[in-house]
């Protein structure tokens, strides 16, 4: 039988970039619907942040739940089920009149779609697809995530201002269901063994010498000191992402940018990011996933400290944004690279399901807490402070994540 030209694993890792791009850029453009609907809700940004912390917290509680779930009914299922709740999420959020109504709809239900279509979801299955172009595969899927939100961002700021931002809420909904339901239905496949393939395309002789499939339970994981690095660090980047998802609009326009000028800079943050992104992921194949998480996590320190501190000057807070793309989208890739490395290919989903739900976790404080500040300092200097705190703490952390040797009280069963 002749091999195909492109490996199946390509298309799979196609298709699921779309649907990050889409799932990835939905869920980091809540930043421009933030003073619109508190004006129209007649809340605070406290309370409204206390909303989407309970969003990116159940993001990541029902990760590990739907992750598990692709191994009992296939990734078509799940994800062809995660497109339309996403899609019904959307459009009930745009008829939302008060916080309860919002929690329920955007926070519950929103975050039980994206937990099925979302980066996680992806990652777990592109990993099954390569051994040797890992790093690669997975990069694709960060540079999708920066595209998302360099495209998104804008897009929701335009539509919001131009209709407002229940009409935006029911165009996205009508989105995802164009984009991502063919996709899911004609192209996802649960493995390369599903088809009768080998990872990389490789034959079987090239995969029984050089290769071994293995699993490695959440019981096991969670017992070595590698787990705790990855989701130590992991909850960092939450923390960050969400504050920069949630407050870097608000605090732009606070400082004096217009909302398109503040839109254009969090959207070449993930356009920057694209090519940032797959080559992170090639040097990464080469030289080892440790070193290129360290430093991205010490890059976004001192993105987060330009970013902030830049007033009165749109040439240099671009400039920033733009630089600053190597440092957003690398860590999802990285942690999943390292994550399938340690645990096995087939651990990925449930093991980075957890690790995810740290992330998620420190998403929800920073969102939560950032709020928070705000309203008692009246500015976001010290959530931005301690968000790069964190990250410096992250980098040094990376840069000595163990290879899953050493244990916290017994040896994890790998079989």
């Amino acid at each position: 039988m002749t091999r195909p030209r492109i490996f199946y694993g390509w298309w799979v890792t196609g298709a699921f970039a779309a649907m990050v791009f889409t799932s990835a850029g939905i869920r980091h453009a809540v930043g421009p619907f933030l003073k619109p609907m508190v004006a129209d809700l007649g809340v605070d940004r406290a309370s409204f942040s206390l909303v989407i912390a309970l969003g990116l917290l159940l993001y990541g509680v029902f990760q590990p739940w739907t992750s598990a779930l692709v191994d009992r009914i296939g990734v078509r299922a799940v994800t062809v089920g995660g497109t339309v709740l996403l899609a019904a999420a959307l459009a009930l959020t745009s008829r939302c009149q008060n916080l309860w109504q919002l929690a329920l709809v955007y926070s519950v239900i929103g975050s039980l779609a994206l937990s099925a279509t979302g980066p996680v979801m992806a990652s777990s299955v592109v990993s099954r697809w390569f051994h040797r172009r890992r790093g690669t595969a997975l990069s694709v899927l960060g540079s999708a995530s920066g595209t998302g939100m360099s495209l998104l961002v804008p897009g929701a700021t335009w539509l919001i201002l131009t209709v407002g931002w229940r009409q935006t809420f029911l165009v996205m909904a009508a989105g995802v269901l164009v984009l991502m339901l063919p996709l899911c239905l004609f192209v996802l496949r649960d493995s390369p063994e599903s088809i009768g393939l080998r990872p990389d395309g490789d034959s079987a002789q090239r995969v029984g010498s050089g290769s071994m499939v293995e699993r490695t339970s959440i019981t096991a994981a969670v017992q070595t000191l590698a787990f705790w690095q990855l989701a130590g660090s992991f909850l960092t980047c939450g923390f960050s992402m969400s504050l920069l998802a949630s407050h870097g609009m608000p605090m732009l326009t606070d400082h004096g940018y217009t909302p398109m000028l503040a839109s254009w800079a969090l959207s070449l943050f993930g356009a920057s990011s694209i090519g940032f992104t797959m080559l992170l992921g090639i040097v990464a194949d080469r030289y080892g996933r440790r070193p290129v998480l360290s430093a991205v996590y010490g890059g976004r320190a001192f993105v987060f400290a330009g970013l902030f501190l830049i007033r009165d000057n749109p040439a240099a807070l671009l400039a920033v944004a733009i630089v600053g793309g190597v440092t957003m989208a690398g860590t999802m890739s990285m942690t999943s690279a390292l994550t399938a490395d340690i645990y096995g290919r087939f651990s990925v989903g449930p093991v980075l399901g957890v690790i995810f739900l740290v992330h998620q976790t420190g998403s929800a404080v920073g969102a939560s807490l950032a709020g928070v500040l705000f309203e008692t300092t009246g500015g976001y200097g010290a959530a931005f402070v301690l968000a790069c705190t964190l990250l410096v703490a992250a980098a040094l952390v990376s840069i000595r994540i163990d290879d899953g040797s050493r244990v916290l009280r017994v040896r994890p069963a790998r079989a």
